[in-house]
């Protein structure tokens, strides 16, 4: 029968958790190759692919899942993280921004805060 999407996204995050990206990325890809617009899938296969250096796969995995789900600040704040580590200020900004005027008070709204503090 094979396991649950549910099942192999949290194995997955488990594995990009503990540092083996590599098995992580094996199992969001099999989410992908059957879901190829999972937001979720590909937010955990874009930090694993930043974590192993593949910073063009890994934007465009992290700004797909934003696409896909825009409401969602954590997606949002990460993709913004990710701009921001490699010195793209400029797109990094409005994401973080917009995770602002969603909701100043969550966890992610703070966090965008104080990213947006060096902007001054």
């Amino acid at each position: 029968m094979g396991e649950s999407v549910q099942e192999q996204l949290a194995e997955a995050h488990k594995y990009r958790m503990n540092g083996a990206y590599e098995d992580a990325m094996a199992l969001y890809r099999q989410v992908l190759e059957a879901e190829p617009d999972h937001a979720e899938a590909l937010w955990g296969m874009g930090l694993s692919l930043m974590n192993t250096g593949e910073f063009d796969e890994a934007l465009a995995a992290l700004n797909r899942a934003a696409e896909l789900e825009p409401n969602n600040p954590q997606y949002l704040l990460d993709t913004a993280m990710h701009y921001t580590m490699l010195g793209m200020y400029e797109e990094a900004k409005p994401l973080f921004l917009k995770i602002v005027e969603m909701d100043p008070s969550s966890v992610q709204g703070a966090k965008a805060q104080e990213q947006l503090a060096y902007y001054d």
